[in-house]
Parts: C-alpha cells; sequence; structure tokens
C-alpha cells in the first residue's frame, strides 16, 4: 500500500505538478524509511540513500545558523534547490538533476548495505 502510494505520487507529479504530497503526506513517508532502516540496522547506508535530502536539510540548517549566530546568511537562499533556482536554473532541470544524483545516491547506499551484510572472508 505505501509502494502504490508512491507510485501513484510520482505518475501524477510530473511537471507540471497536478497533486502535491504537503508536509504530512513526505514526513510520514520519511518515517515509514526511517524505521525500515532502522529495523534492518543499515542507519550508515540509509543516511546515504536520502542523501538529497540531508543536503536539503544541512543547507537550511546551516542558513539557520548562520543568521543566529554570525548575524548574517552564508547563502542567499535556502534549501539548496532554491540556490539553484536563484542562479537560473529551471525547476525541471532541478527535478531531473535531484532524481539522476538520488539514483547515484540509491546504488550507493544499497552498495554499503550489500557491503555490511556480507560475511568477512
Amino acid at each position: 500500500m505505501w509502494l502504490g502510494g508512491v507510485i501513484a505520487l510520482l505518475y501524477f507529479n510530473v511537471y507540471p505538478a497536478r497533486i502535491f504530497l504537503g508536509d504530512v503526506g513526505a514526513l510520514s513517508f520519511g518515517a515509514t524509511l526511517a524505521v525500515v532502516g532502522l529495523l534492518l540496522g543499515k542507519s550508515p547506508a540509509l543516511l546515504v540513500i536520502g542523501g538529497v535530502f540531508v543536503l536539503e536539510v544541512s543547507s537550511s540548517f546551516i542558513q539557520l545558523l548562520s543568521k543566529k549566530f554570525l548575524g548574517r546568511k552564508v547563502f542567499p537562499v535556502a534549501p539548496f534547490h532554491l540556490w539553484l533556482q536563484y542562479h537560473g536554473l529551471q525547476e525541471p532541470k532541478i527535478v531531473m538533476r535531484f532524481w539522476i544524483i538520488s539514483i547515484v545516491f540509491a546504488l550507493l547506499g544499497l552498495f554499503i548495505a550489500i557491503l555490511t551484510t556480507m560475511p568477512a572472508l
């Protein structure tokens, strides 16, 4: 059922988006992935698989800390995808590039997960 929801979202959410996931859906999908990763003992692999999300959250976190402690912004805008738009990339190009980067992170994370389950030779 969860996978069906993800597939339906991806099917209907091509540019221009007809439906939006929102915070409730995004947080529940993220929590589901986190619980599965924790139950399987694959937390490091989960961080790599969610590399794009880690990048987005990190850029916002750095921006917040810099405004609070330094009194100025590190980036003109945050999160990272808005910075790319700020520099002239169109939204569909950003989305497609993030898909490619996500696929690379997912394959790398799966490789790490498989390596951690293989017995030592």
